[in-house]
């Protein structure tokens, strides 16, 4: 069906196609019953389904989404998407085991500290320091040595939020590293774990490039 309508510039007026209502030929037009059902599902199971939608932006949608439901439900299948071919999918998996908090997930964000994509291991590093869980303390001593400086300087971050006094020679270690943001929070990560850190940062105290960074995390320690 042609609507013309009126055109205010030169020329002919303008015709506008409107498709026509559909026919027997055209889509199926849903059940309404069916509908009704699919509007009103419950949003966790639904959102769970659509983690292994085929489309990378929909599972992405769907980890942050299920992450603020804090729904436990998910651990499961949030963990499986650790290994996901999308990197992007991968991070916000981790992003959304962090913000559930459920320990269990420990172990599988231990394992994607070694991801291919400094993304992910940048943000795994993070979550693990959030969930304060002791047993990531080796895995995030290992990664004191990525390849990436973020990687390291989260890994530092997150070992002092723990506060493990097993991680004090790795962080005096850190505190050397080549680059200033690794060196200034594996300071700042011993001034968090406290006392069993003085000493090591009294030694920091001895390189003129963390002795302010030193000097800062040894006042704060009571």
């Amino acid at each position: 069906m042609i609507i013309r309508l009126p055109r205010f510039f030169k020329g002919k007026p303008l015709k506008v196609k409107v498709q026509e209502r559909l026919g027997p030929s055209g889509p199926a037009v849903p059940d309404p019953e069916e509908l009704e059902r699919e509007l009103h599902r419950k949003p966790s199971p639904a959102l769970i389904e659509s983690l292994e939608d085929a489309d990378p932006f929909v599972r992405s949608v769907s980890c942050e989404v299920l992450g603020r439901l804090r729904d436990r439900d998910a651990l499961k299948p949030l963990i499986a998407l650790l290994k996901d071919p999308s990197k992007h999918v991968r991070e916000k998996a981790a992003i959304a085991l962090g913000t559930i908090g459920e320990r269990s997930s420990v172990p599988a964000l231990i394992e994607a500290l070694n991801d291919e994509a400094e993304e992910v291991r940048v943000t795994v590093a993070g979550v693990l320091g959030h969930l304060r869980d002791r047993e990531a303390v080796p895995a995030l001593i290992r990664a004191l040595s990525d390849s990436s400086p973020v990687a390291r300087m989260k890994s530092a971050i997150s070992l002092g939020v723990i506060g493990d006094p097993d991680a004090v020679t790795a962080l005096y270690q850190a505190a050397k590293d080549d680059n200033e943001l690794v060196r200034k929070y594996a300071c700042e990560a011993l001034g968090n774990i406290g006392k069993p850190a003085v000493s090591a940062l009294l030694l920091c105290l001895k390189d003129e490039r963390v002795r302010s960074h030193a000097a800062q995390s040894l006042v704060k320690i009571k």
